[in-house]
């Protein structure tokens, strides 16, 4: 099957690419290179921490065995704090499991400077997206304990710079054929929510690295970009904080570790959803 995939693929690929590469594509990547800032960072030594969680889960007939975890790391390794929770439940929507892996998140960025003082805290994600997800009450508690760290993601969906010029990928696509190879970082754009006022910023720490989009919540101006993106270079690796990564190493749960945990259950033997395919 997948074979007449590739070569449908191969006979119609340009046609399938005119869907993005159509009339408005030049110009808003006209428009993305006017608000691109070519800046070189000079890094600043600084102390910072990321912040990630997972999520994994295995259901068997009717039951659902979860586990989440979080953590808060510097970029020398320091494990800052974690957190954790598993069961065996009827149900465990991706939804109910999400939200629980950012509450973690949201607590440990305020346990961060209990344990350590750093100068930049790093959670791997987007703000907005969270916050137009939760509910008031939740939406302003994570601001409250989040509002001082940066939030970054390495691929987003957000539309929110180009969608009245019709584009059709996200923002993140146009801004990195746009500048192509060159570090820097775009105009800080603000979105307006209830209970925060958040910038979003498109950013590329070296050449030839992966754009990256931050969000900071609060006033941000260029200077301020600038001053941010110096730190986060301190500690970065082919364009990415260190932090983040070693925080992504460091929490990540694998099928594998679902295995170790079913069995610990006696669950090994129970038939999963697709064990008939032996996946």
């Amino acid at each position: 099957m997948l074979k007449e995939v590739y070569l449908d693929a191969l006979r119609n690929r340009e046609y399938k690419m005119s869907k993005i590469k159509d009339s408005g594509y030049d110009a808003i990547l006209s428009e993305a290179s006017s608000r691109w800032v070519t800046y070189e960072p000079t890094p600043e030594k600084c102390e910072s921490a990321g912040i990630d969680s997972s999520w994994n889960k295995r259901a068997f007939q009717g039951l659902n065995l979860y586990v989440i975890d979080a953590v808060a790391v510097t970029s020398t390794n320091e494990i800052l704090a974690t957190d954790h929770v598993y069961d065996i439940s009827e149900s465990a929507r991706q939804e109910a499991l999400e939200s629980k892996a950012m509450l973690m998140e949201a607590q440990l960025a305020q346990k961060v400077p209990e344990k350590k003082n750093v100068d930049i805290i790093c959670i791997d994600g987007s703000l907005i997206s969270r916050l137009t997800r939760s509910t008031a009450d939740a939406a302003a508690d994570m601001v409250k304990r989040c509002g001082k760290a940066i939030f970054i993601s390495k691929s987003s969906e957000s539309r929110l710079q180009f969608s009245s010029l019709g584009s059709k990928a996200g923002d993140i696509y146009y801004y990195g054929h746009a500048a192509k190879s060159a570090t820097g970082f775009s105009v800080p754009v603000q979105t307006q929510l209830r209970y925060a006022n958040v910038y979003e910023v498109y950013a590329r720490l070296r050449d030839h690295a992966p754009i990256v989009r931050i969000e900071v919540v609060g006033a941000t101006g260029e200077q301020e970009v600038k001053q941010l993106l110096n730190k986060l270079r301190y500690h970065s690796v082919a364009g990415y904080p260190y932090c983040l990564k070693l925080a992504h190493n460091s929490c990540k749960i694998t099928n594998e570790d679902i295995d170790r945990l079913a069995s610990i259950f006696n669950l090994q033997l129970e038939h999963g959803a697709r064990d008939a395919l032996n996946e």
